[in-house]
């Protein structure tokens, strides 16, 4: 079931985790080579398509949450070729059942000046963040039901620069025909760069926008917990459901323009697989 379930749990990308490539229900990659005569019936490629509901704030370190409607689609090749709204493009490459290495590229998020960050306060002033390639890596171990991962990424524009490295895990507690259980959790780590991106502040931009000049170094950036439950309701249509607490860390948590260091988000969606 893992092998299906992991594209559909990216989801909550778009919404709070907007800024950050990963979340509570982001852990691991599918193990496309290895498990794909489990996942594809011995098919050459794979499509999964969800359509789902988040809730969530609008902005990692906002107080106003929004529900967001949240459609993906992801195809992929028994070769280890993939190419969607989960990872961009990229491929991946399994040594054996357990471990598994990609590469991708893809789209880093942005942020508009009129996202809400308190009822009365929005970015105005702050200038826009614009989405921009960028490129990353992801390692991924599987022991029995539990799997770990390392992702690191890159911009590849000076509208993304920065790095991050996100660590991994994510446990099935049970799993059966009928229904399964993960709980899973990551830790995040960015570059000076990407932290004064999104949480610092220029002197510039603090005469614009009133918010107290801050500079913003390297280190810590987000945890995050979370479980998530799979109802299969047939051989191709599963129901995901997923909560998350994700916590803003050191110099992120600090900064001026974060609200509410802690927030929850929830998830649920359908997915079709053929």
């Amino acid at each position: 079931m893992r092998t299906v379930l992991t594209l559909s749990l990216l989801l909550l990308g778009h919404t709070a985790l907007a800024e950050t490539p990963n979340s509570a229900t982001e852990q691991g990659l599918p193990r496309l080579q290895s498990l794909w005569e489990e996942a594809s019936d011995s098919r050459n490629w794979q499509a999964v398509a969800g359509l789902g509901i988040g809730y969530a704030p609008e902005i990692m370190g906002g107080e106003v949450y929004k529900a967001t409607a949240l459609p993906s689609f992801d195809l992929s090749h028994r070769s280890g070729f993939f190419l969607g709204s989960s990872k961009g493009l990229g491929w991946s490459y399994a040594a054996n059942p357990d471990w598994q290495a990609a590469i991708f590229i893809g789209m880093s998020p942005g942020r508009k000046e009129k996202t809400k960050l308190t009822d009365k306060q929005t970015f105005k002033g702050m200038g826009e963040i614009k989405a921009a390639a960028q490129a990353g890596l992801l390692l991924s171990y599987s022991l029995q039901d539990l799997n770990l991962s390392l992702q690191a990424t890159t911009g590849l524009d000076s509208k993304n620069r920065g790095q991050q490295i996100t660590l991994g895990a994510d446990y099935t507690v049970y799993s059966s025909a009928q229904f399964a259980l993960m709980i899973n959790g990551a830790l995040t780590a960015s570059s000076s760069d990407y932290q004064q991106r999104w949480y610092g502040v220029s002197a510039a931009q603090a005469r614009k926008s009133g918010f107290k000049a801050y500079q913003a170094g390297s280190g810590l950036t987000q945890g995050s917990v979370g479980v998530t439950a799979i109802v299969p309701l047939s051989n191709s249509l599963r129901w995901v459901n997923a909560v998350s607490y994700n916590q803003l860390l050191g110099d992120a948590a600090d900064s001026p323009l974060v609200k509410e260091k802690g927030s929850a988000a929830l998830m649920s969606a359908l997915q079709y697989t053929w």
